[in-house]
């Protein structure tokens, strides 16, 4: 099944009012922008400027304007993570197979500009931990963690779960060496 068919799967969380472009269009311009190196806000809107007339005839959008940086800013950040991350992993189970004795890296990476209480000991951020395959260079799966709620050991945990398979070599952080695990 085609990502762009199963993008159609995510509910739309907008106003009604408020849709100016489909769900699935943007979704899939911030998709392309991201695999051609373009990762900010501003970035995407320049991606989607750029390749107005292609997204207009392919997706028949009736506005002449792409959506602007700060469009795309708010879509990325009220956007469903765990939907779109969901479907991501359905269309990905079509196209990669791992083989036995395969090596992969998990680890936890906080995104900077989530960290809140920055001056105390104990700051709150949102993090992104993923399973990142050696041989092929390719993140596999991928969780969110608010740091405030949960800790590393548990989304790990899960993610080896979710991948239901065996024979695999795994490269953690020391944290993940105690008794319990």
């Amino acid at each position: 099944m085609a990502l762009i068919e199963l993008f159609s799967k995510i509910k739309d969380f907008r106003r009604a009012e408020g849709k100016r472009y489909p769900l699935t269009a943007m979704l899939v311009i911030v998709m392309m922008s991201i695999i051609c190196g373009h990762y900010g806000y501003r970035e995407i809107a320049r991606f989607a400027k750029a390749n107005r007339e292609k997204f207009k005839r392919y997706f028949n959008l009736k506005r002449s304007q792409m959506p602007t940086h700060v469009t795309f800013r708010r879509f990325i950040q009220e956007i469903d993570f765990q939907q779109v991350n969901q479907v991501f992993e359905e269309w990905i189970k079509n196209y990669v197979q791992i083989d036995d004795k395969e090596w992969f890296a998990i680890d936890g990476k906080a995104i900077r500009s989530t960290v809140k209480d920055y001056d105390k000991s104990y700051q709150n951020f949102v993090s992104m931990v993923s399973i990142f395959g050696q041989k092929r260079g390719q993140v596999i799966k991928i969780a969110k963690l608010h740091n405030s709620k949960t800790s590393e050991i548990p989304i790990v945990e899960e993610l080896i779960r979710t991948l239901d398979l065996e024979g695999l070599i795994l490269s953690m952080d020391a944290l993940h060496c105690q008794k319990k695990l």
